[in-house]
């Protein structure tokens, strides 16, 4: 809907105009040479009406009068035209509620009308409008009341198209979220190297003093369980570290997407293989159900990050003798024509609460606990899971039954 007229636009207007304000001429002078009395309507009133429906058909404005329930009594040609109907259209009947996207709104003028009826105000109010072919534009509606001659109460209204304004209300929606998203990760990134880095180092380094200093007095077994604990804060610390490192190359715009083909099966006994020594340490049996024919289109290294996070999570909910599996499905997207795969990573650990999975994959909302022998962790790895399969084109999502269990499934493009 334009609210400007080009001046060819204008001037064809104004030509149609003075055609009909000739044709009204003649009419009134018929009329007069009839010599029919005056008693039996009013000439005036007759050339003023007339007059006024000639000039609202040309102004570029949506115009509208409607009785109680919604029907049209009258749509400028401009109206018409902008909500892509024809005069046969109006002709047949046509109501608000046809113009209107909220099946609601309709309901939200009727009870605005009793307030007009007592105010006679003009009062402005935004809504989703509709046009004939589905498509939507935001638009003020400027609407008044008045009781006629029948006592029904009959809406006047003009429409003005603020599409523009709330296109710019709606960029600065966005831009307040990602400003929210951004404080929420520099408040993540702080909390991670004030605490959750500094402690697996912290263990490596006290450790390693004690045995420096007191090798002697320990025996074989402390010894060994304090190497343990080094091991444990060293392979954490690094996970971090890595995890932290690619996700802030993320967040700044320098981690670049490689998309390329790759077998998805090899990428995941690469995984497995990765966090064999951690399975074989809590005795938890690792396995993987993919055809090795089966290709994906996505960056190998975002991927292998992903997998890497999922296995090491379900390890650390998984107690001693439990089991992890990844399997792999095809499946089509409705309405679209390629395919996908669907890879699921399952744990027979000690699942998640309801209230805690949907704060999984927020920065804002990030929930960590203790793993069965106590591994602690920051929430980040699946916060950078989400991201790179989001750049990949998938998406991620977890199903959990506390005390039974997790599943975290992704998906990928098929190869292209």
């Amino acid at each position: 809907m334009r609210n400007e007229l080009t001046y060819d636009e204008l001037s064809e207007r104004y030509r149609i105009s003075q055609i009909e304000i000739s044709e009204l001429k003649k009419s009134i002078q018929k009329l007069e040479a009839q010599d029919v009395q005056k008693k039996d309507f009013n000439l005036s009133q007759i050339i003023f009406d007339e007059a006024v429906k000639k000039f609202v058909n040309l102004l570029p404005l949506v115009m509208f009068q409607a009785d109680i329930e919604g029907n049209f009594l009258f749509l400028n040609q401009f109206a018409i035209k902008s909500f892509g109907y024809t005069q046969e259209d109006f002709k047949r009947g046509m109501n608000i509620r046809q113009v209107l996207d909220n099946e609601h709104d309709f309901e939200r003028i009727r009870e605005g009308i009793k307030t007009r009826l007592k105010t006679e105000e003009l009062k402005a109010k935004p809504y989703t409008l509709k046009k004939k072919d589905g498509s939507l534009f935001y638009g003020l509606i400027y609407s008044t009341a008045h009781i006629g001659d029948d006592n029904d109460p009959t809406i006047f209204g003009i429409v003005i198209n603020h599409t523009e304004y709330q296109n710019v209300y709606n960029e600065l929606l966005k831009t307040q979220k990602e400003l929210k998203e951004l404080n929420a990760a520099k408040d993540k990134l702080f909390s991670i190297i004030a605490h959750d880095l500094k402690n697996p180092f912290n263990a490596i380094s006290g450790f390693s003093e004690l045995l420096l200093n007191d090798i002697n007095e320990y025996s074989i077994e402390q010894i060994e369980s304090y190497i343990r604990i080094i091991l444990k804060s060293s392979s954490k610390g690094y996970d971090l570290l890595e995890n932290l490192l690619e996700w802030t190359r993320s967040q700044t715009g320098n981690l670049a997407i490689r998309k390329a083909n790759f077998g998805l099966s090899e990428l995941i006994q690469e995984s497995l293989e990765f966090n064999r020594e951690k399975a074989i340490i809590k005795n938890i049996k690792l396995s993987a159900n993919c055809n090795e024919s089966l290709f994906v289109s996505a960056d190998r290294n975002m991927i292998n990050t992903v997998l890497r996070n999922l296995i090491t999570n379900a390890l650390k909910f998984t107690n001693n003798g439990g089991a992890i599996k990844i399997s792999v499905i095809e499946f089509k997207v409705p309405e679209q024509e390629k395919l996908q795969v669907k890879i699921s990573v399952k744990d027979t650990g000690i699942g998640i609460k309801k209230g805690v999975l949907d704060k999984l994959f927020k920065l804002d909302k990030s929930y960590t606990t203790k793993g069965t022998d106590f591994e602690q962790g920051t929430g980040l790895g699946l916060i950078l899971c989400k991201d790179f399969v989001e750049k990949s084109g998938g998406k991620i999502w977890a199903e959990s039954e506390f005390g039974k269990g997790s599943t975290f499934y992704f998906t990928l493009p098929m190869q292209e």
